[in-house]
């Protein structure tokens, strides 16, 4: 039973090594608690409920910020809101009773835990269209750590977080696997020591002027009809206010009527920026007629929408949040509850081979929320990219933890890349990050105001752009490999 309570403390020490807590050496003691109660299970099914018992305290505390999106917006009551959110994370503490499974299973050492931890976060990132947050590598972005993420991202990052706390329970234990997993963690110092003199993209041209308007809406009025001229009028009164020649960007559905229905608005907008020397990004939804029928996507424009070339210069998001963009089995259960009837959650993702967006001679590779926090489709589409946009509405978590988390993670990905990423928010947190994934200029949580600034557009390729995490999967599949051997080897 201690054991069990001990898995369940480390698993709430997890999440405040992360934002807006940052207290990140709390993440290799977390990881340390969690590989000694691995060790100290006495059977596979021991060392089961004691990682979901640590699963369910990272995930209990560290995304119960989703019960704000259902009790504030989305009309669920809070005794319903709780469980919900309770459920939510019980079912996501089960990747982690996995990890402590498949490591009793096969030799409960340093290396086959790091190693099934990878593997299993990486599975989480994508399983049922995935859940990539709270990944151990993102509480090292502002650590001597950072420069490993252009070697192998959030991946290499996590690994190395995993390995070098585990190894440390290994040290008490006499064997080969002891030397290997301490060999394996001077490794990654050594290795982090040299990612420090090493860079792999490069400036190219003039740096550009950006303005991000924060329109900080209330999101209990956002979507009311009654608002929508209002809403026009604030985005448009901050625009009038930016100098000449700035790259101005609106957040995601900025304005929450479809392009189609707002046509001469924005593109008058666009057409006056344009006039003055600079550009027009902006959110929006879109609707189109395809076969007979009618298609909702969440969407991002450069306006004018017709480039020269005659194409049109839209990004429709792919990947979609669930229950808030789109409903699984919607058939079964719209209408049971309020929250499977949030406005703007009937969208259809946009298709993988689109291009990215054009705009005042650079190549901006763009991400609409949720999307910022899948690294492989980020460095994909980074190649041959000038700078990263993202937009994001994370209004829908009030002034809980969940907002700081996303920003967090959204700096990552400028580190894993090397360039320079714009995100315009709602109400926060609206910033410039440069390539280093440190935070330029940002602009206070809950105000209305536009953010003046610049990026330094930088071409190049870093290592993870071009190998994603499949090095590090097969480095983790062979640290399984070797520590199952070295159990099958004991007498």
């Amino acid at each position: 039973m201690r054991y069990a309570l001990l898995a369940l403390i480390a698993g709430l020490l997890f999440p405040l090594a992360f934002a807006p807590y940052d207290l990140w050496p709390l993440m290799f003691v977390s990881i340390a608690m969690a590989c000694f109660c691995l060790q100290q299970s006495e059977s596979a099914r021991q060392a089961l409920l004691r990682g979901w018992l640590y699963g369910m305290g990272m995930f209990g505390f560290g995304v119960s910020w989703v019960h704000v999106s259902m009790h504030e917006y989305g009309e669920m009551s809070l005794w319903m809101a709780i469980p919900f959110t309770a459920v939510f994370a019980a079912v996501l503490a089960l990747f982690y009773g996995l990890t402590f499974y498949c490591s009793w299973r096969l030799g409960r050492s340093a290396l086959v835990f790091a190693g099934s931890w990878l593997l299993l976060d990486w599975i989480r990132g994508w399983f049922l269209t995935g859940f990539p947050w709270l990944y151990a590598g993102y509480s090292l972005i502002d650590t001597p750590f950072a420069p490993l993420a252009p070697l192998g991202g959030v991946w290499l990052l996590t690994l190395s977080a995993v390995l070098l706390a585990s190894s440390l329970v290994q040290l008490r234990q006499p064997g080969p696997q002891r030397w290997l997993a301490g060999a394996l963690s001077v490794l990654i110092l050594v290795m982090t020591g040299i990612a420090h003199t090493l860079t792999f993209t490069h400036s190219s041209g003039e740096p550009q002027p950006v303005a991000l308007v924060q329109g900080n809406i209330p999101q209990d009025l956002k979507w009311q009809i009654s608002m929508r001229e209002r809403t026009r009028e604030i985005y448009h009164e901050l625009t009038a206010t930016i100098p000449d020649g700035y790259l101005v960007i609106w957040p995601e559905s900025a304005l929450t009527e479809f392009y189609q229905t707002i046509t001469d608005f924005v593109e008058s907008e666009g057409e006056t920026l344009q006039q003055r020397g600079g550009a027009f990004i902006t959110g929006v939804p879109w609707r189109t007629l395809d076969n007979g029928g009618i298609t909702y996507r969440n969407s991002i424009a450069a306006i004018p929408l017709q480039a020269e070339d005659g194409h049109e210069r839209v990004y429709h998001k792919q990947k979609l949040v669930p229950f808030g963009e789109y409903v699984p089995m919607q058939s079964l259960i719209r209408g049971l509850i309020p929250f499977f009837d949030l406005p703007m959650s009937g969208f259809t993702p946009g298709d993988p081979a689109q291009g990215n967006l054009q705009t005042l001679g650079h190549t901006i590779a763009p991400f609409i929320c949720y999307e910022i926090l899948y690294p492989e489709q980020v460095a994909t589409r980074s190649h041959g990219s000038d700078a990263l946009i993202t937009i994001s509405n994370d209004a829908w978590f009030g002034t809980s933890a969940g907002p700081l988390q996303h920003f967090q993670m959204a700096r990552m990905r400028a580190l894993e890349t090397g360039r320079w990423l714009l995100r315009g928010t709602n109400n926060g947190v609206t910033a410039v990050i440069d390539d280093r994934g440190k935070v330029v200029d940002a602009l206070p949580q809950f105000e209305r105001d536009v953010l003046l600034s610049s990026y330094q557009p930088r071409q190049g390729t870093t290592p993870f752009m071009t190998t994603g995490v499949w090095p590090w999967l097969l480095l983790a599949a062979l640290m399984m490999a070797a520590g199952w051997r070295f159990r099958m080897r004991q007498p």
